[in-house]
């Protein structure tokens, strides 16, 4: 007797709450739990359907930081040029965010808006505590 192992399938559904998920910022292995579904078949397919956070992040025009903890110095120069950089306008920031969302919002893309307004709204309760 020959031993078969059960294939999963997921259907396009649960792959869309997977993705809303994900772009909303869970984790990877939150989301294999929560929805059954193969670690690297979520790695898959987020790259090749365009919706890691990188792609996303490139699409929003936010610039990655550069180095991070896998640099050879574990991300100082990236995190010295990030602190060395002109302070931005709180309010002004908080006008682009809501300005992208509305943008996102007008493409259908909910859940990337919501995660736009979700730290719209942090930074605003940082700029209240601090001042």
């Amino acid at each position: 007797m020959e031993h078969h192992r059960l294939r999963k399938y997921r259907g396009p559904e649960t792959w869309a709450q997977v993705r809303q998920a994900y772009i909303a910022g869970e984790s990877a292995p939150s989301l294999v739990r929560r929805f059954d579904v193969g670690y690297a078949n979520l790695r898959r397919r987020a790259r090749i359907e365009g919706w890691t956070r990188k792609i996303i992040a490139e699409k929003l025009d936010l610039k990655p930081i550069r180095g991070g903890a896998d640099a050879p110095d574990g991300g100082l120069a990236a995190l010295a040029e990030w602190s060395n950089a002109p302070p931005m306008n709180p309010h002004e920031a908080l006008r682009e965010a809501v300005r992208r969302a509305a943008g996102l919002l007008s493409q259908g893309k909910t859940a990337e808006a919501t995660t736009l307004l979700r730290a719209a709204s942090a930074l605003e309760k940082l700029r209240w505590s601090a001042g």
